[in-house]
């Protein structure tokens, strides 16, 4: 799903709600991890993969990313832009099981993402999955 987020805006710079607790429910409602993703150049893509197990939320904060979503069982599909300059953030959860993948095509582009559970070395939960 995607939901709205404005920002907000004064002569120190800007703040965005990215995702309250009070957002998230059920088994959601634990602390799994948020990180910051860059796109140090066009074209850079990041992601192509699924998890089976875990849920993210991702919004960009900068720059434009064209999301490429796909669901593996239906194999549903999805293709829309990410716009980190507007005032008018859009995030984006993403179930278990959607294959999605992100590219710049603006100069730079930073994204922050949440996922319901921390990743793990021996245990990745990511299963490579091409989209871009």
């Amino acid at each position: 799903s995607i939901q709205k987020a404005t920002r907000r805006r004064d002569k120190r710079g800007f703040l965005v709600d990215f995702l309250k607790l009070d957002e998230l429910r059920g088994k959601d409602r634990t602390f799994g991890q948020a990180y910051c993703i860059t796109f140090e150049s066009p074209r850079v893509v990041r992601g192509n993969h699924y998890h089976a197990g875990k849920k993210e939320w991702f919004v960009a904060i900068k720059g434009k990313l064209k999301v490429v979503l796909e669901d593996v069982k239906t194999k549903e599909h999805v293709e829309f832009v990410l716009d980190g300059d507007s005032d008018e953030y859009k995030r984006i959860e993403l179930d278990e099981n959607i294959a999605h993948a992100f590219k710049n095509i603006s100069r730079t582009a930073i994204m922050i993402n949440y996922c319901n559970k921390p990743y793990h070395p021996k245990y990745p939960d990511l299963i490579h999955y091409k989209l871009l």
